[in-house]
């Protein structure tokens, strides 16, 4: 849903009201150079097993703090795992010899291949093997290819290595210290560098701009850009990577874009009702709220917009957007008058009295307990529904720990409270929005489920990527933002928890995932909040990787997007994302299934990309929503490899 590219919006309004740098990528940690004729090795052992050597890249720094390239050998395996489930391992040679950045790119890299070719979500075993030490996520493009060739049985050849991150769309994304790593190349006895598209022009360790180009050829390197997974494959092997062909409508039929107009009217109905009770707020507490009002006002322009164009389905999520952000204005301003004229604990007590998030939750998960889905279709909008309700909890989570949390001033507790109360408005529109998710998109018929339906290994396949996305966000960002501010790690979790909605959602997301039976029981239905809860948090793991590492540019202040960072990656990455998107649509109506999400993520992005840097990265994260919510359609249809 589109709420949350407006969430921060609204928290920093609040707080305003009451209170009136990245690491560089592939970095190792003390790593040693090892090199050997051996690095151009290559062993493939039939299609989908195997070990092969990879040279990933880093950058250190030496004895007299100059910043230096090296790499070390990799040597990558695949073969069928001892229980069927899907295993990803990391071999050391070193004491802690990979950090948390290495592990998610590892954990990336399986997961990306596996969706690009459709590969089985289960039944495999990918280990890493690593000599010396390394971390960071500047290998993931490489180790990416190295996992895919072995999944296809196709050999690398012996000359080339890259450095780039990897996006859950298949982009080669940006990384650090660029200039150093064509040593890195050199060390390798390797004569070709990838690297990731708009990067030719790198910052060395002083700022200067360096031309890797040039600095490449002066070395013997041949130095070249690469956009995303497929030309780097094309690069490595000499072979194509087969991709989706994209649909040139994104579309839905008409019966479902009218079910979807009739829910959009009453969207906009609540949506007015709000504002009238917003402009019936004294002026001052109204002035105070005015910024809030008007992104309401925007996102319910937006929606309008896209229902006059006949695209019901980002109509829809804008209208659930605007209602939830007028609701929440017109909330806030009625609890204000309470805050300041009776205090923090009237105003808690309020709240904690009134909202009954907790009774709705509860009936929204026993109307989604009794449908059992028949048809992939159906499968679609319980998964998204579920998302929906699993946002729900942690929104009524994160606002029960701000109600109750502690604060050192009033000003700190009154803004605690404030935006404790506007997650529970959150929380309850999502409610009420999981149920017309679901109204919309079940009884379509098309394709039904697949034969070998294993919904726990979906779920798992997504759920321990994002935490491993999660484990890297925190290291690369959060502990070093830490240090610069010399506060503790669980002190800076929070100030982004506080500042950054996706991130505690995240948080919270993944707690609510832990104990799932909890909150939705065990029907045989809530199997797929499972997959819902995990395909949410996965790309809500990568989107903070790509806006605080790779692609945006942010305050570190307040934490607000300023920018993009790299304008030429950027574009790579949306065309190949909303193209991806569009291939996963064409699948599924070949196979006769309803894409609703997708197509509604596609309409969404659609006005986002047009927006400021922070609308634009939101854009990107819905792109990356349809196709992976499409890519896991097509797994429960048992058709995933239809490429």
């Amino acid at each position: 849903m589109s709420y949350r590219s407006s969430l921060r919006a609204l928290t920093a309004v609040v707080t305003l009201v009451l209170v009136a740098t990245a690491c560089s990528g592939g970095s190792s940690k003390g790593a040693k150079t090892t090199t050997s004729k051996a690095n151009t090795a290559t062993t493939a052992v039939g299609a989908g097993t195997g070990s092969l050597l990879v040279n990933p890249l880093f950058v250190s720094t030496d004895a007299t703090g100059k910043s230096v390239g090296g790499t070390n050998p990799v040597t990558v395996r695949v073969g069928p795992s001892s229980d069927h489930k899907l295993r990803v391992g990391f071999t050391e040679d070193e004491v802690a010899g990979t950090g948390d950045q290495w592990q998610a790119a590892g954990w990336s890299a399986v997961t990306v291949a596996t969706l690009l070719i459709g590969a089985p979500l289960t039944d495999r075993e990918v280990d890493f093997d690593v000599t010396g030490k390394i971390d960071g996520p500047s290998a993931g493009g490489l180790m990416t290819v190295a996992t895919l060739a072995l999944m296809r049985g196709d050999k690398l050849l012996p000359d080339i290595t890259m450095t780039g991150t990897i996006n859950p769309d298949g982009t080669i994304g940006p990384v650090g210290g660029i200039p150093y790593k064509v040593d890195g190349v050199l060390l390798a006895h390797k004569t070709k560098m990838l690297i990731p598209a708009g990067q030719r022009n790198s910052a060395d360790s002083s700022g200067k701009l360096v031309d890797v180009v040039q600095e490449g050829q002066r070395k013997g390197v041949t130095v070249t850009e690469v956009d995303n997974i497929y030309d780097a494959y094309k690069a490595f092997t000499g072979k194509d990577l087969p991709r989706p062909q994209a649909a040139t409508v994104v579309k839905l039929d008409e019966a479902s874009y009218q079910k979807l107009k009739a829910k959009v009217e009453t969207w906009n109905a609540r949506f007015a009702t709000s504002v009238g009770e917003f402009n019936s707020l004294t002026p001052t507490i109204r002035g105070d709220l005015q910024s809030i009002a008007d992104q309401a006002n925007t996102l319910n322009q937006q929606a309008k917009k896209l229902s006059d164009e006949g695209l019901q389905a980002g109509a829809f999520q804008k209208a659930v957007s605007a209602a939830a952000f007028a609701n929440a204005a017109a909330h806030t301003g009625q609890n204000l008058q309470i805050l300041l004229t009776q205090g923090v604990r009237a105003f808690v007590s309020r709240i904690k009295a009134s909202e009954s998030v907790s009774g709705q939750v509860g009936g929204l998960v026993d109307e989604l307990k009794t449908f059992t889905p028949a048809t992939v279709s159906d499968a679609g909008a319980l998964i998204a529904a579920y998302g929906n309700a699993i946002d729900a909890v942690s929104f009524s989570l994160s606002g029960q720990s701000l109600l109750g949390a502690s604060a050192s001033t009033a000003e700190q507790a009154a803004t605690q409270a404030t935006l404790g109360a506007v997650y529970y408005d959150l929380a309850g529109t999502l409610v009420e929005a999981s149920k017309d998710v679901l109204d919309v998109g079940r009884d379509l018929g098309g394709a039904k489920l697949g034969a070998k339906l294993d919904l726990n290994g979906i779920a798992d396949f997504f759920r321990r990527a994002a935490e491993a996305n999660l484990n890297a966000f925190e290291s690369l960002i959060i502990e070093p933002a830490a240090n610069n501010a010399n506060i503790s790690v669980a002190a800076a979790k929070a100030r982004f928890a506080d500042n950054d909605s996706d991130y505690a959602l995240a948080v919270s997301g993944l707690n609510v995932m832990g104990g799932l039976q909890r909150y939705f029981g065990t029907a045989a239905s809530s199997d797929y909040a499972e997959i819902g809860g995990a395909v949410s948090l996965y790309n809500r793991s990568a989107g903070l990787l790509a806006k605080y590492y790779s692609l945006g540019e942010v305050d570190p202040k307040t934490l607000d997007v300023t920018g993009i960072a790299n304008d030429q990656a950027f574009s790579a990455a949306i065309e190949l994302a909303q193209n991806q998107l569009a291939g996963t649509v064409a699948l599924l109506s070949s196979k006769s299934v309803n894409p609703t999400i997708a197509v509604a993520d596609n309409e969404v992005a659609s006005v986002d990309r047009e927006g400021t840097a922070s609308d634009k990265l939101n854009a990107l994260t819905a792109y990356w929503d349809g196709y992976l919510s499409g890519r896991v359609l097509a797994y429960i249809g048992g058709f995933a490899d239809k490429i």
